[in-house]
């Protein structure tokens, strides 16, 4: 059976960081905002709130309402939070950190967006111009959470 998402981008790293260190730069405002992706204006509709329903908006920097999806807390517990999204694309974005090798000093973090684009005619040249922006832009989103984890 086809997935009704053919787009996926996934990034892993590990941290030299407790999974409640790692809990923290997650979800707090001030810490959370010193990694997120510069390429992406990805703000609270609600307060700055991670329970299940809260609505969030992205929009992808410089294009304004353009490429514009909103985006809700499907699911939250201790080490997940899952965004479901709806707008130029639809899927989801699942946020997962847990203890690595079953030390309680490092943490893996994973990261996996799966999604299909809703906007005719931007199948066509994704694959060539934003994708590779974006895993480029996940990537160095993924190092930057890494240093502001083990800062703090």
């Amino acid at each position: 059976m086809e997935s009704p998402f053919p787009h996926l981008l996934e990034e892993f790293i590990v941290v030299n960081a407790p999974m409640a260190q790692v809990e923290r730069v997650m979800t707090e405002q001030s810490l959370m905002q010193r990694w997120m992706s510069l390429a992406v204006r990805f703000e609270p509709l609600d307060g700055w709130r991670f329970d299940v329903g809260a609505p969030w908006r992205l929009q992808l920097t410089g294009l304004g309402p353009l490429l514009e999806a909103g985006y809700v807390v499907a699911d939250r517990r201790p080490g997940l939070v899952l965004w479901a999204f709806d707008g130029f694309w639809e899927g989801f974005d699942a946020w997962q950190w847990l203890p690595w090798q079953g030390r309680s000093d490092q943490t893996l973090i994973h990261n996996r967006i799966e999604y299909r684009l809703k906007v005719p005619g931007l199948d066509l040249i994704w694959p060539l111009t934003i994708a590779p922006l974006m895993k480029f832009d996940a990537g160095v989103q993924m190092k930057r959470l890494q240093q502001v984890c083990e800062e703090h």
